[in-house]
């Protein structure tokens, strides 16, 4: 069997549609852009509507029934300027409660779309959604009502905030061309086949199947660990992980995921395995024969996004997946790799360009230099450069790989494992009327036109803490200790060995969600240094709501330094390696009131929690209480 044939029936084949011709690769048209339906040249206002929608992943005719924004997954993209109001009139028509969390926006609290400031959503209720955007990046937008399962059947959308120098920079030739620039929204899903037929491993071993670790260790080994997707589909669970009694679930249905909050046994594991199927912009990408290293012949009808020889390409890049972590490598038709460079994200455009993997400091970043990683709810700002020399018609893949994010007792291979699959295909046209450069350490908001550089909160005096709950009037549940731990506590995720559940709120009303032992306090204004430890075997994404910070540092399970961040950039999602600890600032700076009040904004109940949800929903996750600023 050759490489193609068997990549086929491993990605495709199982989930019950034939032939490799119709897998298409999304294109920027996939993405729609949202309809502003407000006059007003600095308001932002869409109609947004959660539904049940049954969408094409493929492009002919691999079904699914789907959580949609607006019937499309992902939703409609927002892309609007620094400064600009946006009103969402949300509306859900999915026959369960649903919120819109506008993720790494820095909002005031009534509008933050979670279980701690509003009643979710229910079915045929509506609830508008005001904020301002104030600070630029790539953001994104998606449930915080049981969101796990949610986000699986395609409930997210693209949210981007324009950075003010981005016009001058691209017509300096710093940055590329608005129309080499792509919004990719990177994501895995299940889809259910006929009852009977779902496969009994999430995927099937193979010695023709791309995997990272082809070379030094042999094939694909396949995973076979519970649940299965015959177990998620033959033996469904509702939206809390627990069993129905309805029967199977029907083709094109997608299951649930979210294990019950009891888990932990053999046949009812705290697990959540990787979906089977890798879709970019609600796509699943055209199958290509061979490795990165070695690349073979893409699928027949495949539509590659075009590019040109010399040129530059910017993708905006967003991991809206649950659990899966999105390694990325770009390679070009002989296998050369192509570098990715950083020039921004979460907080915007970077002061300059970065080449990101190898060595971070003394740590093994596991993941090689020109390579970028994406955990969960991470997004990047990335530029590439199209070689002078690539010929026409030659088509360069950017493929996820296999990414060691759990440690080696259990998972020697990687967390999965999972295959190597592209997410994307650029395929070179005539060659640029000018060569685009740019290379590691080159100058973006540093540039002479624009000598805006990021604030520097790192080096700060440090005179504010965390308050002590006791001490509050009346005193609250809570602790004023400035680090916080990632544990395991019965095979379930937590915080401080404190599982968080009752900030799901699941039931009841939200004003009435007690405080944790876990919670902390502070008050508007206040600059805080803060630490998260990892003590567990596994990489978390951290999320702070409400407020972007500032990485400071690294440490290792002792408390020696093993990376001092050397540039500044503000971020709301970090990945934290396994037994180590970030230290990092946040300013809690007061933001207006929606209704024009000039301060209260920033006042408020925030949650941080890990981004891989079923860790969020099974219990790690705290919340930051700020308080209102003692005159």
């Amino acid at each position: 069997m050759n490489r193609l044939v068997a990549f086929a029936f491993v990605c495709c084949l199982t989930l019950s549609f034939s032939g490799l011709a119709s897998a298409q690769q999304p294109g920027p048209g996939n993405l729609q852009a949202a309809v502003d339906i407000n006059p007003a040249d600095d308001i932002f206002e869409v109609n947004l509507t959660a539904q049940v929608t049954k969408v094409d992943l493929t492009g002919d005719g691999l079904w699914a029934n789907a959580y949609t924004y607006n019937g499309l997954t992902p939703g409609p993209q927002i892309r609007v300027q620094v400064g600009d109001t946006v009103i969402v009139n949300f509306r859900n028509e999915i026959p369960e409660p649903m919120n819109v969390h506008w993720h790494g926006i820095e909002l005031d609290n009534e509008h933050d779309g979670t279980s701690v400031t509003q009643n979710p959503v229910p079915e045929g209720g509506t609830f508008t959604y005001k904020f301002k955007a104030i600070r630029p990046g790539v953001f994104w937008y998606h449930p915080h009502a049981m969101p796990t399962n949610a986000e699986f059947k395609g409930l997210f959308g693209s949210l981007i905030v324009d950075d003010p120098n981005n016009e001058t920079l691209v017509e300096a030739g710093v940055l590329p061309a608005e129309e080499q620039t792509f919004t990719m929204m990177l994501t895995d899903t299940t889809v259910c086949k006929a009852p009977g037929e779902n496969d009994e491993v999430t995927f099937a071993a193979g010695a023709d199947v791309p995997w990272v670790f082809t070379d030094s260790i042999g094939p694909f080994p396949g995973l076979v660990a519970f649940p299965t997707p015959k177990d998620l589909c033959d033996t469904p669970r509702d939206r809390n992980g627990k069993a129905l009694e309805t029967g199977p679930l029907a083709a094109g249905d997608i299951p649930n995921i979210q294990p019950a909050k009891n888990c932990g046994s053999n046949r009812n594991p705290c697990r959540v395995n990787e979906g089977q199927l890798v879709l970019n912009n609600g796509r699943v990408p055209a199958v290509r024969a061979g490795t990165p290293e070695k690349p073979g012949d893409v699928a027949a009808g495949a539509a590659p996004l075009e590019v040109k020889a010399g040129s530059g390409v910017r993708l905006l890049l967003t991991n809206a997946a649950v659990s899966r972590y999105f390694r990325l490598i770009l390679t070009d038709e002989s296998g050369l790799q192509i570098p990715l460079l950083r020039v921004g994200g979460q907080g915007g455009l970077l002061d300059r360009a970065r080449l990101e993997g190898g060595m971070i400091g003394t740590l093994d970043a596991k993941y090689g230099e020109g390579e970028i990683v994406l955990s969960n709810a991470q997004r990047e700002d990335v530029v590439f450069v199209i070689p002078p020399d690539q010929k026409v018609g030659e088509v360069l893949t950017l493929w996820t790989q296999d990414f060691q994010h759990y440690g080696t007792a259990v998972y020697p291979f990687g967390y999965a494992p999972v295959p190597t699959v592209p997410v994307a295909h650029f395929k070179v046209g005539a060659a640029s009327e000018t060569t685009y450069q740019l290379a590691v350490g080159d100058p973006i908001r540093m540039h002479e036109l624009v000598n805006q550089p990021i604030e520097n909160i790192r080096d700060a005096v440090i005179n504010d803490r965390l308050l002590d709950p006791s001490k509050l009037d009346p005193p609250r549940p809570g602790m004023e200790d400035e680090e916080l731990l990632f544990t395991v506590v019965g095979l379930r995720e937590s915080i401080d060995g404190v599982h968080g559940t009752a900030l799901s709120g699941d039931g009841g009303d939200y004003k009435d969600i007690p405080h944790l032992p876990t919670s902390r306090y502070a008050r508007v204004g206040d600059l805080l240094e803060l630490k998260m430890r990892n003590g567990t075997q596994m990489h978390h994404p951290m999320h702070l709501h409400g407020f972007s910070f500032q990485p400071v540092r690294l440490e290792d399970s002792v408390g020696e330094i093993v990376y001092e961040y050397d540039y500044n950039e503000f971020v709301d999602t970090v990945d934290i390696p396994s037994t180590h600890a970030l230290v990092f600032r946040v300013h809690l700076e007061d933001r207006a009131m929606i209704d024009g009040s000039p301060s209260g904004g920033a006042e408020g109940r925030w949650l941080l929690h890990c981004h891989i949800f079923n860790h969020s929903a099974l219990g790690m996750i705290t919340e930051l209480v700020v308080l209102k600023d003692e005159e």
